[in-house]
């Protein structure tokens, strides 16, 4: 069954910190942090803000915003933000964000010290021109930090990467693997710091290799499509070139002009750590298996990094000495959170490209709490991530019996990116996961080995309705906490999560009646008896009550399996003609669309779809052959196992459900409310968030309730 999430959730991160200069298709280096997702952090709700008497408001500074990076360092920022609201130390951001000059930043900072924000998190447009202010805003009280460029405003920290040492480590990779030849380089903006930072540190490689000729140099302005001509130029002139280096974007633009030139062999090049690149890279290694590059990104990360630095600096934290470097001795220096090297291509690439992620992805990563506090005096002490319980982290168990389906896997990823966020506020350990294609006997033993592992609590998506009840009676029995998640079962002392099955299908059952009207319907159904199976059919056929005029002239098992509702509907379409329409269920919607489409049709039959990715293109394909076709999708949402854990960790906390929480027919089943519906009028919307989004065809559209949803679930 299914699942919930584009973050709501979000994910506990990665590593890195802020970027020290921009370097990314704009006047200043975009060197900014893509949005990793962290787990929004989030601490009991009954508890008190982890500080005392108050929350942070925290403002953005940024003057540039037509540049993906910027996007990218702007949405970290709001996912790593949702941490720290959770646990009640901050309120959403104040961001003041538009393409203007440095007057107009000037006049962004002002309006964030009207608006009384407790710190300030600038992406400065100059090196020197904001520097009255920000000492301004730091004589007032406000912590300010600047991302992705050193300043040296007295009492502003600086959070980036060292740029030097950045282009050090492609040039190094690079000047190793040529070790004698012509070569040329494309620059960022000549005279901006973070590219002389990064120009003398390739200048600083060369020097070890006295057989590397630069031939010429030019500025690529920091813009793939300035790279691309840059490098066609040099390509024309240099006809016999070995080899090129470059930085951001422009690596891009260069590869585009190489492939363009149509060589027998490849000059060898660096790249960027983006997804554009790693396909380039990926298309030139298909033409050639001896193609060798090197990639790096300058993070959007940090920005979110520096998030992070200015909620311990506003609990009165003080920075190490040794955390700090710099020319100024005042930047806190982000590592480097990806480099993509021959050897883990091909790993890099199906974790980003066959992962889903779009061509404007930078490879980014974001320091976590732990890894943020550990810049701090003190640290060695437990500092703000103190067990919610004092003294106590749970352990907690998954048993699932199933694995060849993409909604188990999303699932599973789901269990272990929420768990991280508890993890880092101490809360719980690593789960322990018994996941295989197994039979009852199997999940007996699967539950067996959990209990003999000591573990807290099990979440259990079982296999059978009632096989698994009496030892899950016995975990109850033996003190641990039993959450079944996907299907409700009567066992004594065991919460049900999940979505209410029936309410599911009435949702798109009733849209489709009363789109329909009237007409001959043949129905797909998952398994025959299934108790979800057996509720969902029971909701059909209650809203079909209400509609006489709607004839069902067969129904049949489609096994919830894409291939087999596609035959069956197939022999449905050749038994009925003229059939009008159709209803169906999860994967077989997007089996029965298939059918439709390769049965050539005038007119689509009215029929419901998935709430998956591939459905929501399918359905685009039929709205460009005809704009007035409709569908309708909903999903079951793999995240109630997420919510299903947040469930567990609250009760380990020896809190209890309110009554009106729990109903179902045991009276025992939290209900989890459908995520997302897709419907004619928000299909656009949704489309650009999933499709264009670059999330795979297999994602079912998701989420996952927050710590803040669940804990209101509680005395």
């Amino acid at each position: 069954m299914k699942k919930l999430q584009k973050s709501l959730g979000l994910l506990v991160a990665l590593m890195l910190f802020v970027s020290l200069l921009a370097a990314c298709a704009s006047p200043e280096p975009a060197t900014e942090e893509p949005a990793v997702e962290e787990p929004t952090i989030e601490e009991p709700a009954a508890e008190e803000p982890a500080v005392e008497g108050g929350k942070y408001t925290i403002g953005i500074s940024n003057p540039f915003i037509t540049s993906e990076y910027r996007t990218q360092m702007i949405d970290d920022l709001e996912t790593t933000n949702e941490e720290y609201l959770a646990l009640g130390l901050t309120n959403e951001l104040v961001i003041e964000s538009e393409n203007t000059d440095i007057a107009g930043q000037l006049q962004q900072i002002e309006n964030l010290m009207n608006q009384g924000v407790d710190a300030i998190l600038v992406n400065p447009g100059d090196a020197v021109a904001l520097n009255q202010i920000l000492e301004e805003a730091v004589e007032a009280g406000i912590i300010v930090i600047s991302i992705d460029q050193e300043i040296e405003a007295a009492g502003v920290v600086n959070v980036g990467h060292d740029q030097k040492e950045w282009a050090k480590t492609s040039a190094a990779w690079f000047a190793e693997q040529l070790q004698e030849g012509d070569v040329v380089l494309i620059e960022g903006f000549i005279g901006h710091p973070a590219n002389e930072y990064r120009m003398s540190g390739v200048y600083e490689v060369f020097e070890d290799y006295p057989g590397i000729d630069v031939l010429a140099s030019e500025t690529g302005s920091w813009d793939e499509a300035t790279g691309q001509q840059v490098m066609a130029d040099f390509l024309a002139a240099y006809p016999d070139l070995d080899g090129y280096w470059t930085q951001d974007g422009m690596a891009i633009g260069a590869m585009e002009a190489v492939k363009a030139a149509g060589l027998d062999e490849y000059p060898l090049g660096v790249g960027e750590g983006r997804v554009k690149f790693l396909k380039l890279w990926k298309e030139a290694l298909d033409a050639d298996p001896e193609f060798k590059s090197f990639a790096v990104a300058n993070a959007p990360g940090v920005a979110a990094t520096g998030l992070r630095i200015a909620v311990e600096l506003l609990q009165a934290k003080e920075l190490k000495e040794d955390s700090l470097s710099g020319q100024y001795g005042t930047t806190v220096i982000v590592p480097i959170p990806v480099v993509v090297t021959p050897d883990n291509f091909d790993e890099i690439y199906a974790e980003y490209v066959d992962g889903g992620y779009p061509d404007s992805y930078l490879l980014d990563g974001i320091m976590t709490i732990e890894e943020v506090q550990a810049l701090f005096k003190g640290a060695e002490e437990p500092a703000a991530e103190e067990p919610a319980v004092e003294g106590e982290t749970f352990t907690i168990g998954i048993s699932n019996p199933f694995i060849t389906s993409e909604y188990r896997t999303q699932m599973i990823d789901d269990l272990e990116t929420t768990n991280e966020e508890y993890m880092a506020l101490g809360l719980t350990n690593e789960l322990v996961i018994e996941s295989e294609n197994t039979d009852i006997a199997g999940q007996l033993q699967q539950i067996e080995n959990l209990m003999n592992q000591g573990v807290d609590a099990i979440l259990v998506n079982p296999g059978d309705a009632v096989a698994l009840n009496q030892i899950l009676e016995e975990a109850v029995e033996a003190g641990i906490i039993v959450i079944s998640i996907d299907q409700e079962i009567e066992a004594a002392g065991v919460v049900n999560v999940g979505h209410d099955q029936k309410e599911w299908a009435k949702t798109s059952a009733a849209w489709f009646a009363e789109q329909l009207q009237e007409g001959d319907v043949v129905l797909i159904e998952g398994f025959i008896g299934h108790p979800a199976n057996e509720y969902r059919m029971s909701g059909v056929y209650e809203v079909f009550e209400d509609y006489p005029g709607i004839d069902v002239l067969a129904s049949e098992t489609g096994s919830w399996d894409e291939a087999t509702g596609q035959q069956v509907m197939a022999d449905f379409l050749a038994a009925y003609p003229d059939l009008d329409g159709y209803w169906t269920q999860d994967g077989m919607a997007i089996g029965a669309m298939e059918a439709v489409k390769a049965a050539g049709l005038d007119e689509y039959p009215l029929g419901v779809g998935e709430g998956r990715v591939k459905f929501l293109k399918l359905w685009k394909e039929a709205l460009d052959a005809d704009p007035e076709f409709k569908s309708f999708a909903v999903a079951n949402a793999p995240g109630v196992a997420a919510t299903g854990l947040r469930i567990a960790v609250e009760l380990l906390q020896a809190k209890e459900l309110k009554e009106d929480s729990l109903s179902g027919q045991y009276g025992t089943t939290v209900i989890v409310p459908i995520p997302v519906v897709v419907t004619p009028e928000n299909f656009a919307e949704i489309y650009a968030e999933y499709v264009d989004g670059g999330y795979p065809d297999s994602y079912l559209l998701d989420g996952i309730m927050t710590i803040e949803e669940v804990q209101a679930l509680f005395k």
